[in-house]
This record gives C-alpha cells, structure tokens and sequence, in this order.
C-alpha cells in the first residue's frame, strides 16, 4: 500500500491580494517557507516600495541599476510576454498608469461603490489627461551578468503587473518542490500555478464569477500547469476629474480600457504565461486572444457582462 500524503494549506495577504498555498505532503515549515518567500519577492517586485529593486531601476531613468537573479528573471519574462503578445501586454507603462492615478496600493484602501460585483476606489489628485497617442518602446532591455544589472529603455517605468503574480507562483511551487514537498499549488490573487504530486483526479481549480463574488459552475482540473484570471471590475477608482479608470491599460493610448467583459481566465502551462494571455485577451479581444491561446497551447474561458461563459 502506497501512502498517500496529506493536503495542508495557508491563507495570508500579501502582494496586494489574498493568497492560498496547498501543499499535497510537506510542513507547517514548507508552508511557511512558501509564505516567505512570496513576501520576499513582493519586496523585491513591489512599485508601491520605494526601496524594492524594480522601484530603483525605474528611479534611474535608463541609467543601469544592481538587480537580483529573481528581478532579472521577472524583466526578462516581461519582455518575452511583450513580444510573444506583439505588444498587447506592454511592461513599460509605469509612468502612464501612475499618471493615471494607479500610484498606491489598493490593500489599505475602502471602497467607495456598491454596485454588485464592482469595487471603486478614490485615487489620484489633480486633473489627470491620458496621453491621446502614446509612443511604445522597444522591447529591448540592457543587461550586465558581472555585476548583474538591468537598463530598462529611456524614459519609460517598468510595471511587473501582468507577469508578477504569475511568475511569482512559478517560482515558488519550483522552491518547494527543490525543498523536497512532494506536491504544491501556489495561488496569488487569482494567478496560480501547481507542479509535481497531485491529487488523485488532479487539482479542481473553480472560476470565480466577479459580478457577484462567488463562483462559477466552470471549473478546470491541472495536474501540472497554471490558471491566471483578471477583471477590469475589482481595481476600480476615481481619479481627480471623476473619471472612473481601471488597472488594465492599452499599449496604443495608456489610458485604462473600457469593459467588454466581466473576467477572463486563461490556462496555459506556466504562471507567467497565462497572466500575459490574460491581459492580451482582455485588452484586445478574442481577435487578439484567440490566436495567441493557441499559438502557445493555452484556453480561455471568458465571463460577459450578462453574465454569459465562453470557452475558447
């Protein structure tokens, strides 16, 4: 008879989101190694620190800055996910998304909508314009091995939005297992990877439906892979001029897109990889997503305004 190890898990707040880690064997000190880990890389990664590292290159203005091996893992997959998107996920919008009024984390915030399903915010002061064309950099990035240093493009902000959470669930479930945990799901915020020993039909992994914060009856098994799901509904605020924006922006205008869609979820084999589909298909559309999901074996499964799902 072949033991079967125990399911163990932690709930915690961290990168701004809530955060779930299932262990398939392991420790409470797994568990918290896990947790620790994430926190570290919210260090590291965090815009809204003025002492992370990703803060720091965007503070030298093109100039080299010292990074460490995870900031470079996480520039370099950003500028892949930029390039294998053709530009509909773009990681150099800082500036415009601060400009928009997105300059603080949302975590110590209260909401100011009631509206079913939608959270809004108050953000930003002053009288806010988008810019009505935007010119979009070249998906270059400098970089030095001894000492490792990155250079991002001149006059552009690095944003790890749209890849973080993803990867940062692709490299802790990679830390556990290298500990010796037989099996692990790492889910940050909605981003979620799992890798090696699973339960016996896989993970159950459910889509929530964000119009009214429960869940879909749409759900996907893994047993090694990842899911990553965005809605243009949560982060929500008001800027100075009492426009309403979002945290999704489009590469064309920087300005924050109007909803089509209630969510999209995107399951595709690695954590930063199917945030980055993610955001493509929910900035440009099926048009856009539907092509990418299957260049790079991925699904979708979309949730409309009405309510309504669509798998593609």
């Amino acid at each position: 008879m072949v033991d079967t190890p125990a399911l163990s898990g932690l709930r915690f707040r961290a990168m701004g989101s809530d955060c779930h880690v299932l262990l398939n064997g392991g420790t409470d000190e797994d568990l918290a190694f896990a947790e620790a880990e994430v926190r570290r890389l919210e260090a590291l990664w965090s815009r809204f620190r003025e002492d992370s590292e990703v803060s720091r290159l965007n503070a030298a203005d093109g100039s080299p800055a010292p990074v460490s091996v995870e900031t470079m893992v996480l520039l370099c997959r950003a500028v892949r996910a930029q390039r294998l998107t053709g530009g509909w996920y773009d990681p150099f919008m800082g500036r415009d998304i601060v400009g928009l009024g997105y300059g603080q984390d949302f975590g110590g915030l209260t909401a100011v909508s009631t509206a079913p399903g939608v959270s809004t915010y108050r953000l930003g002061t002053g009288s806010v314009t988008p810019r009505l064309e935007r010119v979009i950099p070249d998906a270059s990035l400098g970089v030095t091995r001894d000492p490792l240093m990155a250079q991002l493009p001149a006059g552009f902000d690095f944003d790890p939005g749209g890849v973080g959470k993803g990867l940062g669930a692709d490299l802790v479930t990679l830390a556990l297992l290298s500990r010796g945990v037989p099996g692990a799901l790492v889910n940050l915020g909605g981003d979620l990877r799992c890798r090696g020993r699973h339960p016996d039909e896989g993970w159950e992994v459910t889509i929530g439906n964000p119009l009214d914060g429960g869940t879909l009856e749409e759900f996907v098994r893994l047993t090694d892979g990842a899911v990553a799901t965005s809605t243009p509904l949560k982060r929500q605020w008001v800027d100075g001029d009492g426009h309403v924006r979002n945290h999704l922006f489009h590469p064309a205008h920087g300005d924050s897109i109007e909803p089509e869609v209630a969510s999209v979820s995107v399951i595709a084999p690695t954590g930063w990889l199917a945030e980055a589909l993610c955001k493509a298909l929910l900035i440009g559309g099926p048009g856009v997503g539907r092509p990418l999901l299957n260049m790079h074996r991925a699904a979708g499964i979309v949730v409309t305004l009405d309510g309504s799902v669509i798998r593609l």
